[in-house]
């Protein structure tokens, strides 16, 4: 069984503090594997990100989120360079400089304190740098937390890597979670930036066009539309399940958020008429 990704996150915490010197990047993510029980001696940064390439998956952060929904909880963050600084061996494979790993924990700076503190860590908040990461940082010289937003460190966390050695209770779902927009009268719609008809809109999509079903909010679908690259929000109500009108059958993903909120509206009949409430 593989070990999941969630003691991967628990663990990388504990090591809040330990000098750079003693622990580098790479070093301080193969303490933390080895506390999960996958023992590992790579050389360098590098070398792990075509590892994981090879037996796993690598992307940008965006890429990520159109593949697995979001960006997993213990995935590896990568800085990926074109400046030719990588290792002479890798020089002329093409994939270029892996200048840095780290860790996806999708906690805060404080939790993750809370978690060293719990582990015996003296003064853990002396290393809290931001929320989401985690990292041994030459900058902080030592293992710190860092912001998971594209720019905390020079060139910023730019490649997300998936590891089949982990399990990280996520799936692939895109294919199977594919809508059709069927605006009313055939008119165009909005993507918005958030669940809110008030939200400012990304653009404009044509009734008939193919999204991919993210998630669900409330009468909201988070959505990747790939005319334009971008995700965002459409109301839920001019999604139709993608095979609906004899195109195949409809994605068992998308049945179970039309039954999810079926059930919301039943529960809220129900909890109406028990109060006295009509429409």
């Amino acid at each position: 069984m593989k070990p999941a990704a969630a003691e991967l996150i628990r663990a990388a915490p504990e090591y809040l503090g330990v000098p750079y010197s003693t622990m580098d990047c790479q070093a301080f993510v193969e303490a933390c594997l080895k506390d999960i029980g996958i023992r590992k001696n790579l050389a360098g940064s590098n070398t792990w990100y075509r590892l994981v390439r090879k037996n796993g998956w690598v992307g940008t952060p965006a890429e990520c989120i159109r593949k697995y929904g979001e960006i997993p909880k213990g995935a590896f963050l990568f800085i990926l360079e074109n400046d030719g600084k990588e290792p002479e061996k890798y020089r002329k494979d093409g994939i270029g400089n892996a200048s840095h790993i780290g860790i996806y924990t999708g906690m805060t700076g404080e939790e993750m304190c809370r978690i060293a503190a719990e582990a015996g860590v003296q003064d853990p908040e002396k290393y809290n740098f931001g929320n989401g990461a985690i990292h041994s940082s030459s900058k902080r010289k030592a293992v710190c937390t860092s912001n998971f937003k594209g720019n905390a460190i020079s060139g910023g966390w730019n490649r997300i890597g998936i590891w089949d050695k982990i399990d990280y209770g996520t799936k692939e779902g895109s294919e199977k979670m594919k809508a059709i927009v069927c605006g009313p009268n055939g008119e165009t719609v909005f993507l918005r930036k958030k669940p809110s008809k008030s939200a400012d809109w990304i653009c404009r999509v044509k009734s008939g066009e193919t999204v991919e079903i993210l998630g669900t909010e409330g009468e909201w679908d988070k959505v990747y539309y790939p005319g334009e690259n971008e995700i965002g929000y459409m109301m839920y109500q001019y999604l139709s399940p993608a095979g609906q009108e004899g195109e195949g059958t409809v994605p068992v993903e998308k049945n179970w958020l039309i039954n999810q909120r079926k059930w919301h509206e039943e529960q809220i009949e129900e909890i109406n008429r028990l109060l006295g409430v009509t429409a």
